[in-house]
């Protein structure tokens, strides 16, 4: 028998782009466990290896929404789940990067070293532990609204903001890897990314609770499964239908 509460039903539990999802979090330890043997081995070459887990589990979430879209396998649970995934990895890079460097010889063994012309290192962290709080701070305020979004079956649509701010904050990761090669820009684009990681979830938070607030007052209709996907396949319909007007008008030109 199905399960539903909010946008969740547990029949979509095992379509092939939630399938994906949950490896794309299993990829989670897989990273962590590279990242650190790397620091205490002092083994830079795992490092690598890590970072190629992080691009192959990045590079299953673009293929799970594709797949969801292109074969209208859109669920609730995966648009609830997605995002939570992407969090996972997001605090374990950036957990990693910071602890399996400025508390193993790794990090501590590159300290005076320069790897670039003018540039020595002068700090085993490849990523401040300051940064990790900030940002898991964030997450978990974040998970909690998820939480609420999804038993109260509120919709919210992620803002402009949000993307960008993930986006600065995946280069600033990105870049962490080769932290001493880029003399400290990556610390830099982190610091600016997570600005604007705290100004979207401010923004965030306001709409869920004025979306409950509607949902609970009746003036706003709850989310369901069915309502989350049709949603979903109307945008990506709207999307193909104005790619087709604006190819046609280039074929008049």
């Amino acid at each position: 028998m199905a399960i539903k509460i909010g946008q969740l039903d547990s029949k979509e539990l095992f379509t092939i782009p939630n399938i994906i999802t949950y490896f794309r979090i299993l990829c989670v330890p897989a990273f962590c466990v590279l990242m650190g043997l790397g620091g205490v081995r002092d083994d830079i070459t795992l490092f690598y290896w890590a970072f190629g887990v992080f691009l192959f589990a990045s590079g299953s979430d673009i293929l799970d929404g594709w797949i969801a879209r292109r074969f209208n396998m859109q669920s609730g649970i995966g648009m609830a789940l997605d995002p939570v995934a992407d969090k996972l990895m997001h605090v374990s890079v950036l957990f990693c990067l910071s602890l399996c460097t400025g508390l193993t010889p790794l990090g501590q063994n590159m300290v005076g070293q320069s790897f670039i012309p003018g540039v020595t290192v002068t700090s085993p962290w490849f990523v401040h532990y300051g940064f990790v709080i900030a940002i898991v701070t964030k997450e978990l305020i974040q998970i909690i609204i998820a939480i609420i979004v999804m038993r109260k079956g509120a919709t919210v649509k992620a803002n402009w903001l949000g993307k960008v701010s993930s986006f600065t904050v995946s280069i600033g990761v990105i870049l962490g890897f080769f932290h001493q090669y880029v003399g400290y820009a990556d610390w830099g684009i982190l610091a600016w990314g997570i600005v604007m990681n705290y100004a979207a979830a401010i923004s965030y938070a306001k709409q869920t609770f004025r979306a409950v607030k509607l949902v609970k007052e009746g003036k706003m209709e709850a989310a369901t499964s069915e309502a989350v996907k049709m949603q979903d396949q109307q945008n990506v319909a709207e999307g193909k239908e104005l790619e087709l007007n604006v190819q046609a008008e280039e074929n008049k030109d």
